[in-house]
């Protein structure tokens, strides 16, 4: 509002100086002299009073509604597409009352593609697993049955089936993020004792791949949320971290609190990802081009929408001396 209020007082006063200027050289012109540039002076400084007060009006008038424009937009920014402006906005019969009706009518639509999109995705994957899950019954039918020289390909077939059933799922957990499903009073629970649970089982399947995972841990840190929400994000994190570091090489992961925040970092050995991808990662069905075909790139996603819900927020970036380091950061209660 203060640099609206400057400029629209600099454009009045700089108009109404020269307006000044122009008719007291006219007078003195004229031969009138000094009363007339003392009444010229007077008269400017009672116009600049009167002008600033003016201006100020007209900033406010037009700044309060542009800040519930802007605090509207913020708001579908950060993902509440259910967010309207203000209905008082739209009463006022101006340029901005017309923004205001679009800006809603524009919203509608965004959350009706948004809201039929999800539905359609959780409707498609639910749909989906229960034959997938009689196939699976089926084949193990036919296993038992059939003789040895189909079995190779019955193994691939089984395989491939469970691929499926597992991006269902994590498409499943994706929706019912979005949607808030399973979700209820957010409740308080200690992340310290959260990390290690996580980092102890992944620990355990790391070792089958010569891989490890250590956790350096300070007190406890509670916070509040959805602890098995918060439990998968974490899962997928680490699980990635250990599916990508070297054989020999241990994942690292850290819980610092900085300021009523929790900072939880995992950096892993592995090749890294290209700069340009580092924003990327956190989108679904988003993959590095690599010789590992596992997973359908929504481990991140669904880690990033789980963070969101918590009002925390996660970023990746390269460590210098090879290998990828993913931050959580959450509000510590």
């Amino acid at each position: 509002m203060r640099r609206l209020f400057f400029t629209i007082f600099l454009w009045f006063w700089m108009t109404l100086f020269s307006v000044a200027i122009i008719i007291t050289a006219a007078m003195l012109g004229a031969g009138h002299g000094y009363f007339i540039l003392r009444l010229s002076l007077h008269d400017l400084l009672v116009f600049t009073v009167a002008g600033a007060i003016f201006c100020y009006l007209v900033t406010r008038n037009l700044t309060k509604p542009l800040n519930q424009l802007g605090e509207a937009v913020a708001s579908i920014a950060e993902g509440r597409i259910e967010t309207r402006v203000d209905p008082s906005l739209k009463q006022r019969r101006d340029e901005l009352a017309d923004l205001a009706r679009n800006f809603d009518r524009m919203a509608e639509r965004i959350e009706a593609l948004v809201t039929g999109q999800r539905r359609l995705l959780g409707d498609v994957s639910h749909e989906l697993r229960s034959p997938l899950s009689r196939l699976i019954v089926a084949l193990g039918l036919v296993k038992r049955d059939c003789g040895p020289e189909a079995a190779e390909h019955l193994d691939r077939i089984g395989l491939e089936a469970r691929r499926l059933d597992t991006l269902i799922g994590q498409l499943l957990a994706l929706t019912r993020i979005d949607s808030g499903v399973d979700r209820a009073t957010p409740a308080r629970f200690d992340l310290t004792n959260l990390v290690q649970e996580v980092a102890n089982d992944a620990d355990f399947e790391a070792r089958a791949a010569h891989r490890g995972v250590v956790i350096e841990a300070p007190s406890p840190c509670p916070v509040t949320g959805f602890e098995e929400l918060m439990r998968s994000a974490i899962e997928n994190v680490v699980r990635n971290a250990v599916r990508y570091t070297r054989e020999g090489t241990t994942v690292e992961i850290s819980l610092q609190v900085r300021e009523s925040r929790a900072l939880l970092r995992v950096r892993d050995y592995g090749p890294g990802v290209p700069d340009t991808m580092l924003s990327d990662i956190f989108l679904p069905f988003r993959r590095i081009v690599s010789g590992d075909f596992e997973g359908a790139g929504l481990g991140l996603a669904i880690a990033e929408r789980a963070v969101a819900v918590h009002k925390g927020t996660i970023r990746a970036s390269n460590a210098p001396t090879g290998g990828l380091i993913v931050e959580i950061e959450l509000p510590a209660a």
